[in-house]
């Protein structure tokens, strides 16, 4: 049966639609695109392969076109059956999801710990002149690294209109790396960013933006929730919706993948979405060629995307509660620093009844 048929049947015999039986067809609705982007895997021959609307047919018809015009081109790639399978798990918890859904007087605590390298350089330290930055080494021409870790913590009301709260934390060196490593970890400590949250460190942005100083400029969107503007106007068919995505790169194909993936640096851009929408936002990326799954134990998951002599893109899925619980980006390996990740965002969401104040 077509599914907008069986969609049609849920509920056909009551009088009036309430709320319950729209929802439920909406989940029906989104549970059966999620089934429609599922590959079914072959277990006799382990080999993967992509059916339902549009994956299968768009590499059918390539193969198609290019054995007519004589041509010897390959089939556009397919996504990665595992990590599409994950990606889909994580969007049908999440169209159930609850976690994002406040009462009255709660706040959505997120914290957020980021850790990135720095890489220093020695002569660029002893240099006098003052638009000289040690810390702007590259990891091959660098003499030591430092691995800062950066922990912050935002508050979300129950009506995001009103006023969040946001903990700047603190910033401290946590590892150095190489024979100046102490050098570098000294010099970080006295720098202007290191210093910069002296004091009270607890910061109100009205409706979650930050009000620009002096007031002639409009207030910046927060980051944390940057798609919010737009909610009303993403799509939430899955194809659909990763077009929208990848308009802003101004690229095709590959490319405007590429670039979608290096978008993907906040998870809170992510978890802050409606559950609809990113239940919607699991499938668009289920249909991006490149990711693979590195480990999966039924409640999380660790996808990587690899461009390839450039960036590795790592992402770690709750795919219990559909969130994501970390992003990871390594750009190479070498120098002081070794095989150690170039920055890892992790966030720990929950709901609390109070947030602090200023």
């Amino acid at each position: 049966m077509p599914l907008m048929e069986r969609v049609r049947e849920i509920g056909v015999d009551e009088s009036r639609v309430d709320d319950d039986t729209v929802l439920t067809a909406r989940r029906a609705l989104m549970r059966e695109m999620a089934r429609s982007a599922r590959p079914e895997r072959t277990l006799r021959s382990r080999r993967r392969t992509w059916t339902g609307v549009g994956i299968g047919g768009l590499v059918a018809g390539a193969a198609v076109t290019a054995i007519v015009a004589g041509s010897v081109l390959a089939p556009p790639a397919a996504p990665d059956a595992a990590a599409a399978e994950v990606l889909e798990r994580a969007s049908a918890v999440t169209f159930d999801a609850t976690d994002t859904t406040l009462v009255a007087g709660q706040y959505l605590r997120i914290e957020t710990v980021g850790e990135h390298l720095q890489f220093w350089r020695a002569d660029w330290a002893d240099d006098d002149d003052e638009n000289t930055m040690p810390f702007n080494a590259s990891r091959g021409g660098s003499d030591a690294a430092v691995l800062v870790r950066d922990t912050r913590v935002l508050y979300i009301p129950a009506d995001r209109s009103g006023d969040w709260f946001y903990d700047w934390g603190r910033a401290e060196a946590v590892e150095s790396f190489g024979a100046r490593g102490a050098d570098a970890v000294r010099e970080w400590s006295s720098s202007p960013g290191a210093q910069m949250r002296e004091g009270d460190t607890i910061e109100t942005l009205p409706g979650g933006e930050f009000v620009a100083v002096g007031g002639d400029e409009p207030p910046t969107p927060y980051l944390a929730d940057r798609y919010r503007p737009h909610y009303a106007v993403m799509p939430r068919e899955p194809r659909e919706l990763l077009e929208w995505l990848r308009t802003p790169s101004g690229m095709s194909g590959e490319e405007a993948d590429r670039w979608l993936v290096a978008s993907l640096s906040d998870p809170s851009a992510i978890n802050l979405m409606p559950a609809d929408l990113r239940s919607a936002f699991f499938l668009a990326i289920a249909l991006i060629p490149g990711f693979e799954v590195l480990g999966d134990d039924g409640a999380a998951a660790t996808l990587q995307y690899v461009v390839p002599g450039h960036r590795t893109t790592t992402i770690v899925i709750d795919t219990a509660q559909g969130l994501v619980s970390s992003i990871a980006e390594s750009y190479g390996t070498g120098g002081p620093a070794g095989d150690t990740l170039d920055s890892v965002t992790t966030v720990h969401t929950s709901v609390v009844d109070s947030a602090p104040r200023p």
